[in-house]
């Protein structure tokens, strides 16, 4: 961790509001740009370690631990976002940042897209290998030659700009990956957003320490700017969840009050039911 901690968007070495402490980390508010961000800031060698063990997807307790057996879900979802995607660039090579499992590259080829993922997991790598050959990449972006050889008119990052503690290096790297005119999609929890700010400490965004940043409409478009990135739209992000797993959460969200609501989600034709839901997530388009 930081000593000191600099504001992640506009390099403000403070004041900082904290909000409240959460798991032995500070949630603080940036004064100069209004940025919200850990205090202090994980170094990017903690969070790649975090990243690297196979317990980060499917391990118990893990942000992923369910990652496997919602893939149906994780599709639906996906293919929303490429419905979206299609209506700026409807065909064209796509890249996407921390790909996990594969499933969105796997709606973007079933749509028509040539497209190719990079994580920083093995774990995941190897799952979207035996599925994807030749299309999925371990490590990051300035690390793999096959990546930086190519061109896309699409980047794609679902919740990855609030992993990054460096997201300016990022954007600068994107933006020399991408074709003239070529799209970039953020999909990142929306801290100023009503489900956000309805559930207050136990957001389920707040996914420490790996999430070291939250950003708003204001603060992401400042980001972008920032590296010569043009917002185009900022849109809802939905996605689809199993009843069960979405009462659960709001279980464990409206507790002690939850307990007194009978659990109807068991019920036999309830079991199975996805529904589309917010989770408080904002999705990003922009060009440069």
């Amino acid at each position: 961790m930081s000593d000191e901690t600099v504001c992640i968007l506009c390099a403000a070495r403070g004041p900082f509001r904290r909000r409240f402490t959460k798991d032995d980390y500070g949630i603080a508010e940036c004064l100069e740009c209004g940025l919200v961000q850990l205090q202090p800031t994980p170094t990017p060698e903690t969070l790649r370690a975090l990243y690297e063990t196979d317990s980060y997807f499917g391990g118990e307790g893990s942000g992923y631990s369910e990652y496997e057996s919602q893939e149906q879900e994780y599709l639906a979802t996906f293919r929303e976002d490429l419905r979206r995607i299609a209506e700026f660039v409807p065909s064209g090579k796509v890249l996407e940042v921390g790909c996990g499992y594969g499933y969105f590259l796997q709606c973007a080829l079933q749509a028509g897209y040539d497209a190719y993922g990079i994580d920083l997991s093995p774990t995941a790598v190897k799952w979207a290998s035996e599925r994807l050959p030749n299309r999925v990449f371990c490590g990051l972006l300035e690390e793999v030659p096959e990546i930086q050889e190519q061109q896309y008119d699409v980047i794609f990052g679902s919740h990855l700009i609030e992993h990054l503690t460096e997201p300016g290096a990022f954007l600068e790297q994107a933006g020399r990956l991408l074709r003239p005119g070529g799209l970039l999609v953020l999909v990142t929890p929306n801290i100023g957003s009503l489900l956000s700010r309805a559930s207050g400490r136990r957001w389920v965004s707040y996914k420490i320490p790996e999430h070291v940043s939250y950003y708003d409409p204001r603060t992401i478009a400042a980001l972008l700017d920032r590296a010569g990135f043009s917002v185009r739209a900022v849109d809802s992000a939905y996605q689809y969840y199993a009843l069960p797993f979405v009462a659960t959460r709001m279980r464990e969200l409206l507790d002690p009050v939850s307990r007194l609501i009978p659990p109807i989600e068991r019920l036999r034709g309830l079991r199975t039911r996805r529904i589309r839901v917010t989770s408080g997530s904002m999705r990003v388009i922009a060009v440069r």
